[in-house]
């Protein structure tokens, strides 16, 4: 009897022993390898990043190749004057002739003439149409030029005496200072009459060409050049 309760008992145990192991633990460590999804052999695994800013390689700039500067040059293809300023009222200080090469410093408003170094290294201006430039010169800097005396004013005729029976005629110029001038120029339909003292500011004609219309002419002088010339017409003694 007892043995028969002896083996009721260990079948028991058995029983129990095996509930146990088969019952979830409720405490000591687990093994995260346990829970963890593991790789499976032969599977690829691709990462993808997104959102993540992609670097631009910065290009160094590579700095410009300069240009070389051709220095402004011209070529006359003429025998010119080259002045002391840009128009043909100021006096003469070269004559360079046709073929020659110049180089070129600066030009006149409107680029009708050009300022040019000569080959004693006097500046002086070439009528532009008388050259061939190497380039535009429109860049060039507005020369400068010594200053024309004024044209002379009030240029006119204050005294006549018409004789038609001798059949002579004589009459009296006068004109005022435009500035500037040393001196100044009359001329009669074109020949010179006289120069005067810019203190003279009149001239008396004592033998006017009968029977016919004379112009005069004044200009004044100073030692750039001379100005325009202020004109008086007169009518026939008859």
């Amino acid at each position: 009897m007892r043995a028969k309760r002896e083996s009721i008992f260990g079948f028991i145990v058995l029983i129990l022993s095996i509930l146990a192991c088969n019952s979830p633990a409720t405490g000591g460590d687990v093994n995260p390898s346990e829970d963890t999804p593991q790789p499976t052999p032969g599977v690829t695994y691709v990462v993808i990043v997104e959102n993540t800013a992609t670097t631009i390689p910065t290009e160094t700039p590579i700095p410009p190749t300069p240009t070389p500067q051709i220095p402004p040059e011209l070529t006359l293809t003429k025998n010119s004057n080259c002045r002391l300023g840009p128009s043909n009222f100021f006096n003469i200080i070269d004559q360079i002739a046709s073929g020659k090469d110049l180089p070129v410093v600066g030009r006149n408003e409107d680029s009708t003439w050009w300022q040019v170094v000569n080959d004693t290294g006097r500046e002086c201006w070439l009528f532009a149409e008388n050259t061939t430039p190497n380039q535009d010169f429109s860049s060039l800097p507005i020369g400068e030029a010594p200053p024309l005396p004024g044209i002379p004013l009030s240029f006119y005729v204050v005294d006549q005496n018409c004789q038609p029976g001798p059949k002579k005629f004589s009459l009296t110029l006068s004109w005022a200072s435009g500035g500037g001038e040393t001196a100044y120029r009359l001329y009669r339909d074109g020949g010179r009459v006289g120069e005067f003292k810019p203190n003279r500011l009149s001239y008396k004609d004592p033998a006017v060409p009968y029977n016919k219309v004379v112009t005069y002419e004044i200009e004044a002088v100073n030692e750039n050049g001379v100005s325009e010339r202020a004109i008086q017409i007169v009518g026939p003694c008859k």
